[in-house]
């Protein structure tokens, strides 16, 4: 008896043991970790900017399926470029590459790495435009710009915020669903945030938009549509203000409207009131089918478009400089000037918005040349170039500005070349002008040209008294294709003008064409393309249009004087 109890007590404490040690390696037999995934936030590379941290996504698959079967250890290659938590928050520490390795808790043998590259971070994210429109079916790119342009990474993520208007691909392609206004947004993955909002309008497809206002005169306003719709002027309301934060209390009067091709409209408004620079003007049409933009406001700013021509002044030793550079047409607001390569002998000083240069010159100079620079309120930078030349009894001087001639449109003398010093009395030779293109005695051009480009031409000018006294000067002859302009010059009632000068001038380079109107009051003229201001005058009356297009189909301007 005493031996089976010792039996039945030895199985009993088997037992207890097993269950001590046999059953927790059971448990772990049951939990089998087939795989551990990784991935980043962007593409198959962890980007994260220096100073900012980005969140990896880890997959753990395992059986059974629990939160706690499901835990990982983070480990990275390099903690001197990117660190990482237990979180797996991956910490951007200085620019570089290296590698994080995700490792199953219950089976170190089940891992994964993934590559980290640390950038640097984004500071700003731009497109091109802070908004704009699309029609229902229409689709456009948007296209942005990252800044640093370098280290950075570029990558962002889109999202519209209403998809039922609008929505946006991974590239950024954006498509009109429905009409109504949506915000597409592209936003940074290296952890930066950074995010650029565009304010995006999709339209009925009927919809006619006012694309662009411009005050081109005090008394002219430029309206551009982006569909052709015929409109008259009473459809057109123009207002304006002072002061951007002021009111629109004032209505102009429309006088007359230019209606060019059914999308652009000059409005000439009345002379009773006119746009002041740096004040306000708002243009609406209410007429304008569909839900697209129909009242646009925008700033006469009165800027040049272009940029100036090297000036050439020439004078002879003794006499008196007083030149002055006007710079403020391109610019806004008040100017600054800077003058680097000036002369001792000259000085300058600011009156208003020009510069004033002036002295004496003593001395001979074959070609100086110093750069006047303005810079304007909003820090815009534009530059006038000048040569100056200074000649004597003994020295000659020459200058020449760049002139543009017409293929196959002849001319008899088309002024060119000067000269300063010796006799006073010189004679031109030239090498290297356009074919067809002859340089008079005097200095002017003649003949027709032939070939289109731009000529580089040595002038040589002689003293005519002394042919060892010559100068020579290189200016540029530039030869063109010609674009016709014809029209009609009337009177307020409609009566016929003759001998009416109208005058086209290039608002690029400032190169002049003239002609005037014959006894139909028609006229017809040549230029080159591009965009011009054109005028009629006689006596005191005048019409203009402002920076207007010249293409290869040339223009019809007609003309209606008024005083």
């Amino acid at each position: 008896m005493h031996n089976v109890k010792k039996g039945l007590y030895s199985l009993f404490v088997l037992l207890v043991f097993g269950v001590l040690f046999i059953s927790p390696v059971r448990a772990e037999a049951a939990v089998n970790v087939k795989k551990v995934q990784v991935k980043s936030n962007y593409g198959k590379i962890v980007h994260v900017a220096e100073g900012k941290k980005v969140k990896l996504t880890t997959t753990v698959t395992v059986t059974p399926n629990k939160a706690a079967n499901r835990k990982v250890t983070y480990k990275s290659s390099n903690t001197k470029v990117a660190k990482v938590t237990a979180a797996g928050y991956v910490k951007g520490v200085s620019t570089g590459s290296c590698k994080i390795t995700v490792s199953s808790k219950l089976n170190s043998k089940k891992k994964a790495k993934i590559s980290v590259k640390v950038v640097k971070p984004v500071t700003k994210i731009e497109f091109d435009a802070a908004s704009g429109n699309v029609y229902v079916g229409e689709t456009k790119t948007l296209k942005k710009t990252v800044t640093p342009s370098s280290g950075s990474f570029k990558s962002v993520v889109w999202s519209s915020s209403n998809k039922k208007i609008a929505t946006v691909s991974s590239s950024g392609k954006i498509k009109g669903v429905a009409a109504g206004s949506a915000t597409i947004t592209a936003k940074s993955v290296e952890g930066s945030g950074v995010a650029a909002k565009y304010k995006l309008k999709v339209l009925t497809l009927d919809s006619v938009n006012i694309e662009s206002v411009e005050v081109l005169a005090p008394q002219v306003v430029r309206v551009k549509l982006d569909k052709a719709l015929a409109l008259d002027a009473s459809q057109f309301v123009v207002d304006g203000k002072r002061y951007e934060a002021g009111s629109y209390i004032h209505v102009f009067d429309v006088e007359k409207i230019r209606n060019y091709d059914n999308r652009t409209y000059d409005l000439t408004l009345a002379g009773n009131y006119s746009v002041s620079e740096d004040s306000f003007v708002r243009v609406r049409i209410a007429s304008l089918p569909g839900n697209g933009t129909k009242s646009k406001k925008v700033q006469a700013l009165y800027i040049k478009s272009g940029t100036p021509k090297t000036l050439n002044w020439i004078y002879e030793v003794g006499d008196e400089i007083e030149e002055t550079i006007d710079l403020s047409g391109y610019c806004t607001g008040d100017v600054a000037y800077d003058v680097a390569g000036l002369v001792d002998a000259l000085k300058c000083r600011n009156v208003g918005n020009t510069l004033m240069i002036s002295g004496k010159m003593e001395a001979t100079l074959t070609g100086l040349e110093f750069l006047v620079s303005a810079t304007d309120e909003m820090g815009s930078k534009v530059t006038q170039p000048v040569r100056l030349c200074v000649g004597s009894e003994t020295m000659v001087v020459a200058a020449a500005d760049t002139v543009t001639m017409l293929t196959g449109i002849h001319t008899q003398a088309m002024p060119f070349a000067v000269a300063k010093g010796g006799s006073g009395k010189y004679s031109f030779v030239a090498t290297g002008l356009p074919i067809g293109v002859i340089m008079n005695e005097d200095g002017s051009l003649a003949g027709e040209a032939v070939g289109a480009g731009e000529y580089d031409v040595v002038i040589t000018a002689i003293d005519k008294e002394d042919n060892t006294r010559a100068a020579n000067v290189t200016a540029s002859v530039k030869v063109a294709d010609p674009r016709k302009i014809i029209g009609s010059v009337t009177d307020e009632e409609g009566k016929i003008v003759t001998g009416a000068a109208v005058t086209c001038i290039n608002v690029t380079d400032g190169t002049e064409f003239s002609t005037t109107s014959d006894a139909n009051g028609t006229y017809s003229l040549f230029v080159e393309e591009g965009s011009y201001d054109i005028w009629a005058r006689y006596q005191n009356y005048e019409d203009r249009v402002y920076n207007l297009a010249v293409s290869s189909g040339g223009r019809q301007i007609d003309f209606q004087l008024k005083q």
